[in-house]
């Protein structure tokens, strides 16, 4: 199964502008080492090159086969004629630390030659060969360490006061080479797997490691590469140039976990978890094959409900669709800086993370305490948690050369991160309008909280719907996006009318899919909830009324004037439950041209207007609570 990124949508935040930045710093900063573009020259005297001073010393045999044998990889997905004896051999510099025999196994890195794979290969040369091997002289001399960037771009120190390479005693240095520097070591400098190098040797985690990998991608160095002659009016290259990078990482988590530059945290999920959450959240994400949309026609003669095709999804792309949507969902935020917390807390360990009040994913989720959030956090981006160290895993992380890595066979993100509160401002809202005057969106219906007084105690936007005719109803649809397919209450949260001090007779019903075939249903709302309490603990619909109709509080107690701009908002809304344990059977999560429709309609009698009601309305948005699967 695939799953293409770049052609379905789903790319969150500024994932897209990341990849292109990522790909043009990449441009900018591979070159070839195979050609002239380095020219430094040694500063100590040496009559023989780095390989023949390696071929020369019986006690670099086996080192010294490895560099025959292992090509020098210019591009990611194959290697060059050359091999590292080339290159040695060559004119450009380098600083060599070159293993004795008998100090690392040598059948083994045979085999991995022997296997001929490019895998292989290029797993002896970034392990073994690059691990030991740096651009430029370096010369022992003096008492200070100097930290190296190494030819696998990761970093290792020479301690002078030691004589050591990373942590390796050096036993011959300052070899003198008319390309640079030999100096022979007790042992390969250890090697240390950055975070998407350390994913690719996990056996546990093998689902998760085939769905990260498998969106890795190879792209073209044209800046790198070395250009030919034009033939027939298309340009033609004598090397080229490649790079690698994963969609998926990038794009969705915004980080290049191959940064050895880095302090990253990741948290991994083990086969286990796969096996105990997958196919619970697999249910959210229960697509149709085909969509379509309704849409309101408004004219001068006739209103109309217009059915045009929404999303399809062929048949073919169906398992890989649901896999990627359900895996990413599991995975929104498993990445994190380390360095980039608030109050500057690091999360590099289980202590570290019992310290932390807040923490926030490099994919824009944040995590809270229990009971700090209000309204002005985002309930889709903002979630609460009471043990970080536990949401890792609650064992102690690995440690990578750029990070670490929290190994997981217990899921305990809380399940608001894939099935979130969703909720729509009203203001946004798809159609208002009236039977007569039939304005639409962007007209005279909506009002950003500009009447007297209400500016102070409401500081944010909402839905004013009034009419002025006492014979004419008016209504408000809204859409749903991104509803995923499981159960949701549905509230409609309102403000008083504070120009009438009297509440609103309405009817809401909701347009959805219910059934696999046929267009989308409309749906009436029935109040059946008269046990259900407003901010004032007070009943949010009579029992007087009809039970297909709702009502909300008119007014509220007066507001000091004093400091109104800090009222909370519940302490001016009603929110009233139009449904509880709504199902929604097909999800439209990430889907662009289809939604589900509420429609809020104030269509109380003439009677009733002129006795209890009015036909006045501020809403302030529309909320789906999930009812989430334990």
């Amino acid at each position: 199964m695939s799953y293409n990124i770049d052609i379905k949508k789903g790319k969150r935040f500024a994932g897209r502008m990341i990849l292109s930045l990522f790909a043009a710093n990449t441009l900018l900063s591979i070159t070839s080492c195979a050609d002239d573009h380095f020219d430094v020259k040694a500063n100590i005297n040496g009559t023989k090159t780095v390989w023949q001073n390696i071929k020369e010393n019986a006690e670099l045999s086996d080192y010294a086969y490895i560099l025959e044998k292992v090509p020098f990889s210019q591009n990611e997905n194959g290697v060059t004629k050359e091999t590292y004896k080339d290159i040695l051999n060559g004119e450009q510099t380098f600083t060599l630390w070159a293993p004795v025999n008998g100090s690392y196994d040598i059948e083994y890195y045979k085999g991995l030659i022997e296997s001929g794979t490019v895998e292989n290969l290029k797993k002896v040369e970034n392990e073994l060969i690059r691990n030991n091997m740096t651009r430029y002289t370096h010369i022992m001399n003096g008492k200070d360490s100097v930290q190296l960037d190494l030819f696998n771009a990761k970093v290792g120190w020479l301690n002078f006061a030691n004589n050591t390479f990373k942590g390796q005693k050096i036993l011959s240095p300052n070899i003198a080479s008319s390309n640079g520097v030999l100096h022979v070591i007790n042992a390969p400098a250890p090697f240390e797997p950055n975070l998407y190098e350390y994913i690719k040797t996990l056996d546990n985690a093998s689902i998760f490691k085939e769905f990260v990998m498998k969106n890795e991608e190879v792209r073209f160095n044209d800046k790198a590469s070395t250009a030919g002659p034009t033939v027939n009016g298309t340009a033609t290259w004598v090397d080229s140039v490649t790079y690698k990078l994963n969609s998926y990482i990038l794009g969705y988590h915004n980080v290049d976990l191959e940064c050895e530059d880095s302090n990253y945290v990741m948290v991994i999920p083990t086969d286990k978890v796969f096996n105990d959450e997958y196919e619970k959240t697999k249910k959210l994400f229960n697509y149709k094959n085909s969509y379509k949309q309704s849409f309101l026609n408004i004219t001068d003669t006739k209103d109309t409900w217009v059915t045009n095709e929404g999303d399809k999804i062929l048949e073919s792309e169906m398992d890989s669709i649901v896999n990627f949507k359900t895996t990413d969902a599991m995975c929104h935020a498993i990445i994190y800086n380390a360095n980039w917390q608030p109050k500057q807390i690091k999360i590099n360990s289980l202590s570290d993370l019992a310290k932390a009040d807040s923490i926030v994913s490099t994919s824009r989720f944040k995590f809270k305490k229990t009971g700090t959030l209000n309204e002005t956090n985002n309930k889709t981006m903002t979630h609460e948690s009471d043990d970080f160290a536990e949401m890792f895993g609650g064992k102690d992380p690995v440690r990578c050369s750029n990070g670490y890595a929290f190994i997981s066979d217990k899921w305990n993100f809380p399940q608001s991160l894939w099935s979130p509160t969703l909720e729509y401002k009203a203001a946004n809202a798809l159609y208002c309008y009236d039977s007569r005057t039939k304005y639409s969106i962007g007209r005279e219906v909506i009002n950003y909280a500009t009447e007297s007084g209400a500016d102070s105690i409401v500081p944010y936007n909402y839905l004013l719907l009034e009419s002025n005719k006492s014979t004419v109803n008016f209504s408000a649809y809204f859409a749903l996006k991104d509803v995923r397919s499981c159960k949701y209450d549905i509230y409609v949260v309102t403000l008083h009318n504070n120009s009438t001090n009297r509440p609103t007779f309405f009817k809401s019903r909701i347009q959805y899919y219910k059934y696999e075939k046929g267009d989308p249903t409309w749906e009436n709302f029935t109040n059946t909830f008269q046990d259900g309490l407003d901010s004032y603990g007070q009943e949010t619909s009579s029992s007087k009324n009809d039970k297909n109709f709702f009502t909300h509080q008119a007014k509220i107690d007066t507001v000091p004037s004093t400091s109104p701009i800090k009222v909370r908002c519940e302490s001016i809304t009603d929110t009233i439950c139009l449904a509880k344990d709504f199902e929604f059977p097909y999800s439209y999560y990430d889907l662009n041209k289809a939604w589900p429709i509420i429609e809020i309609k104030c269509n109380p009698s003439s009677a009733q207007s002129k006795k209890d009601y009015c036909k006045e309305m501020r809403i302030l948005s529309i909320i789906l609570k999930p009812k989430r699967e334990e």
